[in-house]
């Protein structure tokens, strides 16, 4: 029986995103392929490493070189773990793009953004839909979560749509010279598959809980590459989990395809979390 036909879209990227100062460090980056419907990770580390030997370490670089990536593989998916969208309540009757592409104007700091999504919701976190559907655990402003939301949009998914380097699904129309990207919540696809637990500490018990994921997954159509599986024991922080979660969700992404244009109808506001 021949091989199923190859997905336009076969490399696969997980992106477990930060918008720390530390970012070159915590955002770590799982790499994949397609093949016979399987996803085949053969990659997973910090950014850093993958970033040129002379290139400087703080945030800003680290953000523009994750921006790089993304605009050169226009033959890849890339499934972020950041919020690409805000409460519809926030939106002052802006649809999602015009939302997106005023961002930086709204907000000048991760704090004023914090600051003015409270003030707005009456010091209230108000969840997206996709969130409430998705069990996400935070919302975008959350004090967990206001800085990473605040440095992805402003800083890779807004440059992005500004010079339409990529399309953001469901919501944009895929482009064959373009790079997809699907927002993930690690913690949803752990949900989803009912295998959520505390992985993320020096402790045994995480440590064994890592195990347990990573043996569940050869479930999923998912292979990793024996030093990936390493990678994401060793690390205590969760980062590297994560990223492969990330790439998983991006290759279900890929699968549902045929679905865009009714998803992008019912999220066409708020973005939609892929799990």
């Amino acid at each position: 029986m021949p091989s199923p036909p190859a997905s336009p879209k076969s490399l696969v990227y997980g992106i477990d995103f930060s918008g720390s100062k530390t970012a070159c460090k915590k955002i770590w980056v799982s790499r994949g392929t397609i093949h016979s419907r399987t996803l085949h990770i053969d990659n997973c580390c910090p950014i850093s490493e993958l970033m040129p030997e002379n290139t400087g370490k703080e945030r800003d670089n680290c953000l523009s070189f994750l921006r790089k990536l993304i605009s050169t593989k226009a033959k890849a998916i890339f499934g972020l773990d950041l919020s690409m969208g805000l409460p519809e309540a926030l939106n002052n009757d802006q649809n999602w793009e015009s939302s997106i592409l005023n961002f930086s104007k709204t907000y000048n700091s991760p704090e004023d953004f914090r600051t003015k999504c409270r003030n707005s919701m009456g010091n209230k976190e108000v969840k997206r839909k996709t969130e409430i559907q998705k069990k996400a655990p935070f919302c975008t402003y959350n004090l967990r979560l206001y800085k990473q939301t605040y440095y992805g949009i402003s800083y890779i998914v807004e440059p992005l749509l500004k010079k339409g380097s990529a399309r953001i699904i469901p919501i944009q129309e895929p482009h064959p010279e373009k790079a997809l990207l699907a927002e993930v919540c690690p913690a949803c696809t752990l949900k989803r598959k009912d295998i959520y637990m505390p992985y993320k500490g020096k402790n045994e018990r995480e440590l064994e809980n890592r195990r347990m994921i990573l043996s569940a997954m050869k479930t999923w159509k998912i292979e990793l590459e024996d030093h990936v599986v390493e990678a994401a024991l060793e690390d205590t922080e969760g980062d590297a989990l994560d990223s492969i979660l990330a790439a998983y969700a991006a290759y279900i992404a890929l699968q549902r395809m045929d679905e865009r244009a009714s998803l992008a109808k019912e999220y066409i506001s708020e973005g939609m979390i892929y799990d």
